[in-house]
Parts: C-alpha cells; structure tokens; sequence
C-alpha cells in the first residue's frame, strides 16, 4: 500500500486533521508494542494495556499520506499512559501521527476510512473514489472483486507516475481522462 505515516507534520496534514475533527491536533504517538497485542486490533491491544498499565484509551485517527498525491486517516485507537504519553501498542508499531477524536468512541462499528487528494487530478480521483466505495460494506461479491482489481490497477498506475493528463496504460493512444476514466465509475 502506497500510504505511510507520515515523516513529520505538514501544513497539508494538518489542515486534513482540522476538517477531521474541529480544532483538531495531531500528536505522534510513540511505538510501545505490547505482548499482548494483536495486529489489526486497535481496541483490544489498547484495551490489555489500560487493563495491564492503567491510563486510558484514546480513540481517534491515524493519519497517513501518500507524499506528493494523497492523505488518509482511518479511526484507530491508542494508549495515553499516567503521565499523558500516546503510545502506539500494536505489534511492529511505528510512531504514527495520531489525531484524538473525543466525539467518536468506536462502538463494534468500523468507521470508513477518510481519503483528501493533494492535487486535483482524473486518476488519482479515481483511485480514492474507489477506495471510497470499497469500504461501503452494502456490495455484493462480484461488484468488489471487479472495483478492487481497478484500484489495484490504478494504484500501480499512479505508482508508476501516472496522471490523467497522460496517454492511458492500457496503451489506447487516448488520454487516461478520455479513455478508462470514463469505465471506472460504470462499474
């Protein structure tokens, strides 16, 4: 996956995390994997360390960014210890920019992904329109599988420096606009 967290805290990121959550600050939390954690489970990992550590758990959005072309947060959780320390609990951690979100309280229902372009661009629209759409759980089987395959294409397109300005991949001769733009949102 092209997104990371991010190497230090841009204007851009934090004007995505203050149209996220109002007045919103991101903060790094530090990486403190746990034995007891679980990779991909935010709230249980969080949840053995107040049992474990004491402090509390912090819901909110770990921000990432694709340099150059797009920012993403997904609803996360984190471990704020006794003296006010975020810490990242999951196995193989990192330190991620971290924006706390203390209207939002994960519930047992995932919340969907947030994506912001950097640019204004047909492909990279695309791609984040899809990603969109892919984390809508009301789809059928066949419907995913086809708009997965054309975000895994599109990704690897973008990856490789395309835009849609740029003649198409799929070797049309046209532009990528003129071309299978006009096939992604057929699908």
């Amino acid at each position: 996956m092209p997104f990371r967290a991010p190497s230090h805290l841009t204007n851009p990121l934090r004007r995505f995390a203050r149209r996220l959550v109002e007045n919103g600050t991101p903060e790094v939390a530090a990486p403190l994997p746990l034995p007891d954690s679980i990779a991909g489970e935010p709230w249980f990992s969080v949840g053995k360390a107040v049992e474990g550590l004491g402090g509390e758990r912090v819901d909110g959005w770990c921000l990432e960014e694709w340099p150059g072309l797009a920012l993403r947060a997904r609803f996360s959780a984190c471990w704020r210890d006794a003296q006010g320390r975020l810490w990242n609990v999951l196995p193989g951690g990192e330190a991620i920019a971290f924006l706390p979100d203390p209207k939002r309280r994960y519930e047992g229902v995932p919340l969907a992904e947030q994506l912001h372009a950097l640019e204004r661009d047909e492909l990279l629209e695309d791609y984040l329109w899809l990603s969109r759409e892919l984390s809508k759980p009301q789809m059928d089987d066949e419907r995913r599988e086809v708009r997965e395959s054309m975000r895994q294409r599109l990704e690897s397109w973008l990856e490789l420096g395309g835009r849609g300005d740029k003649p198409c991949p799929c070797n049309s001769g046209k532009r990528y606009r003129n071309c299978c733009s006009k096939r992604v949102r057929e699908n």
